[in-house]
Order: C-alpha cells, then sequence, then structure tokens
C-alpha cells in the first residue's frame, strides 16, 4: 500500500496511508473532516464511507463540490483516487 491523494467529485479531500493492513484516512476539507483518523480495510471501503458521509451531509459544505462534481477528470496519470 502507498499513499494515496483522496478526491470526491474531483476535489482533493484527504490522503490516505498505510496503517498496518490497513488504510487510514487523514481528512484536508472540513466536509469530511468528521472521517479523520477513521482506519479502513482498503480504498473501496474508504470510497464507501465518504459517499456515504457527504450523502447523508447534503447541506453541509457540498456547494463547493457541485461544479467539480460535473466536470471532467484530471489526468490518469495523477496519483489520485476519486470517491465519488
Amino acid at each position: 500500500m502507498e499513499k494515496r491523494v483522496i478526491e470526491y467529485a474531483g476535489i482533493p479531500v484527504g490522503i490516505s496511508v498505510p496503517d498496518g493492513d490497513r488504510v487510514k484516512f487523514i481528512a484536508v476539507k472540513f466536509p469530511v473532516i468528521d472521517l479523520d483518523g477513521g482506519t479502513y480495510r482498503n480504498i473501496v471501503e474508504l470510497q464507501l464511507a465518504i459517499h456515504d458521509h457527504m450523502k447523508k451531509n447534503g447541506g453541509d459544505g457540498q456547494a463547493m463540490f457541485s461544479h467539480a462534481a460535473n466536470a471532467l477528470s484530471g489526468s490518469p496519470a495523477r496519483k489520485a483516487f476519486n470517491a465519488a
């Protein structure tokens, strides 16, 4: 496992870092701050947690993501994982 940038709707919201055989999430955007420090079995489980969190908290800071969610993705060469 390696460190990865985690994006939601094309906007970086945190990073994942290896934590033993798990993945730890470090949030860098307020809308996902409740997930900061959480550990997950893998990137897919982290992706689902972010997606569910953002869905539940629809009005909490998501305006910044509305435009990005409908925009084209960035370069595939970037080591970023889109959780949207």
